[in-house]
């Protein structure tokens, strides 16, 4: 029996789980990955009582939260979530809002005193020993005079683990798809539908960048917004995606062991999917062999790590290493791995071979 209680174990450690909440017409979605690492993305409304939720399933502490943008059915319960979890870190995407909403957010985000960073494109974070999540939107320039702007500079995040991946994309509307899509937005396994299905996202094009397996939306039953759209929904089914919507299944969880992964509902039995080989592929002139959880275990934090253990990533050697550390001491942090390019002998192609390696922040 022992030994098949250290299998089990064994088996489960390397596991990483994504939960859509059923929140109703909002956002919220919890990530436990490997190594006891929480991150939430969102927070829903007000009433969708999200900090139950998170309690009911055992969490006492968040490592990183996370707001896509300060709309009340993504932040709406932020408030809540920060007075009542320990945050080791809040990330959003820098722009403010004239409600009580966000300022109530902001309130208790400052009197728990929670590390704050900004989105900055390219931030990579460690999530657990296994997987990395990188913000991919919004831009130093913010995206302006479009439909919504708030929308359209949401937070988008890219989290990988191992072979799977995760694209968040907020209430990204077609201007953000766009943008990533200039900017060579990569294959993912699994998309969370902006903007809860609406029908100002999810283009023909994007489906065909993206190429997602699995779809999440996240809408409230009956929603006085008709989400999710229909042209949505024809567009996903057109491209052959798999759709999952809390409206219909309840809170839903997608579970990964960095090779497969499955889809539940509440109550029901998983859908076993492999990932796609094209999930962390990276462009021809950078070809190498996908990354395998081996690969993504041992990332390595640019700003802290020393000169020995810079100069074990592929393509730095003892010089560069000493060159890394000596341009942090002298200009500060990285802020993103791309950054590197401004140490001497250090260019783009060498960024591009260090990027299943490469992490510039660690959660706590």
């Amino acid at each position: 029996m022992l030994i098949w209680l250290l299998l089990t174990w064994a088996a489960l450690a390397g596991e990483l789980r994504v939960h859509m909440l059923d929140v109703g017409q909002g956002d919220a979605i919890l990530i436990e990955a490997p190594g006891d690492k929480r991150v939430l993305i969102d927070a829903g409304t007000g009433k969708s009582g999200v900090s139950d939720l998170l309690k009911k399933r055992g969490i006492d502490s968040l490592n990183l939260v996370v707001a896509t943008h300060p709309h009340a059915d993504h932040i709406g319960g932020m408030a809540a979530v920060l007075k009542t979890f320990d945050v080791g870190m809040y990330v959003d995407n820098g722009m403010t809002h004239t409600t009580m909403t966000y300022s109530r957010t902001m309130q208790a985000l400052e009197k728990r005193g929670v590390n704050y960073r900004a989105a900055v494109v390219g931030r990579t974070f460690n999530v657990g020993d296994e997987a990395k999540l990188t913000i991919l939107h919004p831009r130093q320039t913010p995206l302006k005079g479009t439909r919504s702007d708030l929308n359209s500079n949401s937070v988008v995040l890219r989290l990988v683990h191992g072979r799977v991946c995760f694209l968040f994309t907020g209430d990204a509307e077609d201007p953000t798809e766009r943008d990533l899509m200039n900017r060579g937005l990569k294959q993912c396994d699994v998309l969370k539908v902006a903007h809860h299905g609406s029908e100002h996202s999810t283009s023909d094009s994007f489906l065909r960048a993206v190429q997602p397996q699995v779809a999440l939306i996240s809408a409230g039953s009956g929603n006085r917004y008709g989400h999710p759209d229909p042209h949505a929904l024809r567009r996903l089914e057109h491209a052959g995606v798999a759709i999952h919507r809390t409206d219909q299944r309840g809170t839903i969880t997608v579970t990964s062991n960095g090779k497969t992964f499955s889809v539940t509902a509440d109550g029901e039995a998983p859908r076993n999917q492999e990932a796609s080989a094209e999930a962390t592929a990276l462009k021809p002139d950078d070809a190498k062999p996908a990354p395998t959880p081996s690969m993504a275990a041992n990332p390595v934090n640019i700003n802290t790590a020393t000169t020995a253990q810079l100069d074990g990533l592929p393509g730095i050697g003892p010089s560069k290493a000493a060159a890394i550390v000596g341009y942090r001491e002298q200009n500060g942090p990285f802020k993103t791995c791309s950054d590197l390019t401004a140490v001497y002998g250090i260019g783009a192609k060498t960024v591009a071979g260090l990027a299943d390696r490469c992490i510039t922040e660690d959660i706590q």
